[in-house]
C-alpha cells in the first residue's frame, strides 16, 4: 500500500523512522531505502509500505520503497537476515522499545532464537551501545536467570528516579 510518510529521525545505523500521515503510526525505513532515496529528517514522501514482520509493538510498518521528488527507489527484503545485519536490527529494536526487553523478546522481533539474539545484544553491550541488567531469581546462582536490555541504565530505574 502506498501512503504519505514524514521522516521523523535517522539513527546512527542509517535507518530511519517515519510517521504515516494518515494514521500517525510509526514506520521503519531501512538504511538502504534511506540512502537510495536521499530522504532526510523532516522530509515528507510517498512510500510503499508493508506490515513489519519484526514489529515490537511500536513500529507496525516497514517501508519498501520511497517516491521522493519523482524518483522511485526500491530494496528487496531478504529473509533470513544476514549475520552482518542482525546487530543493527537488534540495536534498532532496543533503542525503540518502550522500556527494557528480555533476550527472548528481542529474539521474537528479530525472528531468530534467543541465543543468537543474546549474542548480538552482548556484542552491542560490549561496544557501549546499550545497557544490560542481569536478573537473579535466587541467591547463590552463578549465572543470571535472564538479562534485560535497554537504551541506557536510566531505563531500568523507571520514571521519576
Amino acid at each position: 500500500m502506498e501512503v504519505e510518510i514524514f521522516c521523523r529521525n535517522i539513527i546512527s545505523t542509517g535507518s530511519a523512522f517515519g510517521i504515516r500521515i494518515d494514521t500517525g503510526e510509526q514506520t521503519f525505513i531501512p538504511s538502504a531505502v534511506v540512502k537510495a532515496s536521499g530522504i532526510q529528517e523532516g522530509d515528507t514522501a510517498n512510500a510503499l509500505i508493508a506490515p513489519n514482520k519484526h514489529n515490537n509493538g511500536s513500529t507496525p510498518w516497514f517501508v519498501i520503497r520511497i517516491n521522493k521528488d519523482g524518483k522511485v527507489e526500491e530494496i528487496t527484503r531478504h529473509e533470513p537476515v544476514p549475520p552482518k545485519n542482525i546487530d543493527d536490527r537488534a540495536l534498532d529494536i532496543v533503542l525503540n522499545a518502550d522500556g527494557y526487553m528480555t533476550s527472548a523478546e528481542v529474539a521474537a522481533d528479530l525472528g531468530t532464537d534467543s541465543s543468537i539474539a543474546h549474542n548480538s545484544l552482548l556484542r552491542l553491550f560490549n561496544q557501549g551501545k546499550i545497557a544490560k541488567a542481569d536478573v537473579y531469581s535466587a541467591g547463590g546462582q552463578s549465572r543470571p536467570s535472564f538479562c534485560l536490555w535497554a537504551e541506557s541504565a536510566q531505563t531500568f530505574l523507571g520514571e521519576g528516579e
